[in-house]
Formats: structure tokens, sequence, C-alpha cells
């Protein structure tokens, strides 16, 4: 509630005083759990998409993670969730006079399983894992799917009858720019549509055999 008269507010007397306060408490527990190492940095990115910037300002204790940053953390991190659950449950907090209802209730649950489930299958070393950067994975068995545009569905047809066609001919036919043409056909080679064979100069493109 804002004060009658003058433009400060109140002054918070709980938990959490000031920016101060809050981004030394945040540093101090993310700094026991992950130490202050720059692993520690790469990590803390990873789990939140900071910026190393960002994540070392939190380290230092420059700058407390903001609503969205801290949100991830609390999904995250294991000590810091122990942190905000021990806030929620001490006694000098008080409960609320608002009542919420059921539906936003179980909405708020369901968005906090949604984000948990997504940091819960961790690797050995504890980091979430991501099959992008798993070395024994290869990234050629796993295509991105994409979705074809009509000069990318042409190219292909064309290929498929054995044509000698390459990004010039998009860019005649469907006078788009070479550059976009080029990207044509890197889009259907990363969905494993496409391939080269032949050197650069005198190959050609043919349809990939599933």
């Amino acid at each position: 509630m804002l004060p009658k008269k003058g433009r400060k507010l109140p002054i918070w007397k709980g938990v959490l005083g000031g920016h101060d306060t809050y981004a030394k408490i945040v540093a101090g527990l993310l700094r026991k759990e992950h130490g202050d190492s720059h692993r520690a940095v790469k990590q803390l990115m990873r789990q939140t998409h900071a910026s190393e910037r960002t994540v070392k300002h939190w380290l230092s204790a420059q700058n407390g993670p903001d609503t969205v940053f801290f949100l991830r953390l609390v999904v995250s991190s294991p000590v810091i969730r122990a942190f905000v659950l021990g806030l929620i449950e001490a006694p000098a907090s008080k409960p609320s006079s608002v009542q919420v209802d059921r539906f936003s209730l179980s909405a708020a649950r369901e968005a906090y399983s949604a984000g948990e489930s997504a940091f819960s299958v961790m690797g050995r070393d504890g980091r979430k894992y991501d099959p992008n950067r798993d070395p024994n994975r290869d990234p050629k068995d796993d295509p991105e799917p994409i979705e074809l545009n009509e000069r990318q569905h042409w190219f292909l047809s064309l290929v498929s009858e054995g044509g000698r066609c390459g990004a010039k001919e998009i860019m005649t036919i469907w006078q788009v720019s070479l550059k976009t043409a080029r990207r044509d056909i890197s889009g259907l080679q990363r969905a494993q549509l496409l391939e080269h064979i032949g050197s650069r100069r005198k190959g050609r493109y043919r349809r990939t055999v599933p």
C-alpha cells in the first residue's frame, strides 16, 4: 500500500530487505552449490540460459537474478529451492489473506512440474543432459525436422528426375537471391533429403535414399 503523503514507498522490514542483501544471499547460495570457478559459471549458464556476464554478476553479488532467472534457479537448483521453501515455512511468514481459486493453483502446480521435469534428466556429471552436446551421439543421425517450401519441393522433384541443377536454377526460375537459393539447398541437406556427390565444381545433387 502506498503512503498517503510523499513519494517514497514504505521501508520493507522483513527478510531480504534490499537489493544488496538479496544479491549477497543468492551469491552465497550459488557459490555453496557450485563453487566460484569458471566451470560453475558455465553450469549456471546452462541451467538458466543467462549470459556469462550475468552469471558472474550473480556470483560476485553485484546483482541478483531477476524474476525469470530466479524462477529457473528455483526449478534447477536444490539449494535455491530449499532456501525458498525455508522462507515460506519460516515462522515469520504470514498466511495469505487472499484465497487462490483451485484452477489457478492447479495451473501453477502444472507449470512448476513442467519446469522441473525439463531439468530432471541429468548427466553423470550432474549437468542437464543435452543431446546436441553428447559426443557419443552423431547429429547426422538426428536431423532437424523442417517444413519445406515450394522451391524446395520443386528442387527435390527435379533432382529425383535426374536433373542436374543447383542454386542458380532456383534463383533463375523463382526470381530469388542466390543467398536464398543456397539456404533452400542447405535446409534440404540438413533434413537429410539431399546430398552432393562428386567434386565441388563438377559434382551434382541427388535425392537421399531413405
